[in-house]
C-alpha cells in the first residue's frame, strides 16, 4: 500500500511509473487519482485526470501536483486514495494507498 503524507496546504509532486503486461505505458484513454474521506464515500476530495490535464506523461512516468488549494479546506487527517487507468473501458487499478494531510507550521497568511 501506498502512502502520501504532506502538510496541508502544500504543493506535492507525485510521480508513478505504469508496468503492466501487455499495454504500453502511454496508451490510456484515462488516468483517475482519487482521494475520498473513505472507501465507502461517494464524494471525492481531490481528483486529478489525464484528460483534464492534471496528469501528464513525462518520460516513462506520469505526474500530477497535489496544489495548495487541493488541500487548504480539508481537514487533518487520513483519507483513501487510488489510481485508476482506464484502456479500452476496462479499469486497471495500478494504485491504492493512505493520503494523510499534517499539521501546517507556516500558513499562507504569513507568506
Amino acid at each position: 500500500m501506498m502512502q502520501i503524507t504532506m502538510p496541508r496546504g502544500d504543493l506535492r509532486p507525485i510521480e508513478f511509473q505504469v508496468n503492466l503486461q501487455k499495454t504500453p505505458y502511454t496508451d490510456f484513454d484515462e488516468i483517475y487519482f482519487t482521494v475520498k474521506k473513505t472507501v465507502s464515500n461517494k464524494d471525492f476530495v481531490i481528483q486529478k485526470t489525464l484528460s483534464g490535464g492534471d496528469i501528464v506523461l513525462d518520460g516513462n512516468s506520469y505526474t500530477f501536483n497535489i496544489e495548495p488549494e487541493d488541500t487548504d479546506d480539508l481537514d487533518y487527517g487520513t483519507y483513501v486514495f487510488d489510481i485508476e487507468l482506464i484502456k479500452t473501458g476496462e479499469i486497471k487499478q495500478t494504485s491504492v494507498g493512505q493520503f494523510t494531510l499534517t499539521s501546517e507550521v507556516t500558513f499562507a497568511e504569513n507568506e
